[in-house]
């Protein structure tokens, strides 16, 4: 009986000892604030520090529409409009007569499709290059050629990659205009850009 109630002495030394440091409520043991030792305090510190980052990989994380709008960004500031480019219209490049060299005028045209092809660089371009029925049909295929050629160069000038240009030469064959005027001749000496 005696070490029994020694027992139940003990117990209570205990509980009482623990009601010092801690605030017993029920079954769970809650620190007071103010009573804090530096262990609880480390674990606090270390609780913070955790939810600040997950409050950093939050702000880190974006919607779909933010990371569209930052690939479109990203895009445009690499000379890049994949989404807004569309192909141009005009697609000729005319010559004067037995001439093969690219005049200055054309450069503008020429740039459009420079950025078209940079939207995709999957796009293939051939450019065909084309005669009036003047001259022999073989010296109509070698000038015919040299327009190609040198319409290709000028895009690769100007940025193209050569990998997207394939050039050949159709001659007089294939005339824009039927005719035998000089504005028949005038339109069918050509280069033609066709995707």
């Amino acid at each position: 009986m005696m070490c029994l109630r020694a027992a139940f002495v003990a117990a209570g030394l205990i509980v009482i000892a623990g009601c010092t440091s801690k605030e017993v409520v029920g079954i769970h043991q809650i620190s007071p604030l103010n009573t804090t030792t530096s262990s609880d305090a480390d674990y606090y510190a270390k609780i913070e520090g955790r939810l600040k980052a997950i409050e950093e990989n939050r702000k880190l994380t974006l919607s779909r529409l933010e990371q569209i709008q930052l690939a479109i960004d990203a895009a445009i500031s690499e000379r890049v409009e994949p989404i807004l480019i569309v192909q141009p219209r005009e697609k000729f490049v005319y010559f004067v007569t037995s001439d093969t060299e690219v005049e200055d005028k054309w450069i503008p045209l020429l740039k459009k499709h420079v950025n078209y092809l940079h939207s995709d660089k999957s796009i293939r371009v051939m450019v065909a290059g084309f005669t009036d029925n003047k001259g022999s049909a073989k010296a109509n295929l070698k000038i015919g050629q040299e327009r190609a050629d040198n319409v290709c160069a000028k895009l690769v000038e100007l940025g193209a990659r050569k990998e997207q240009l394939t050039c050949v030469s159709y001659g007089e064959s294939h005339p824009a205009d039927p005719g035998n005027t000089d504005d028949a001749s005038a339109r069918n000496r050509r280069a033609e850009i066709l995707y």
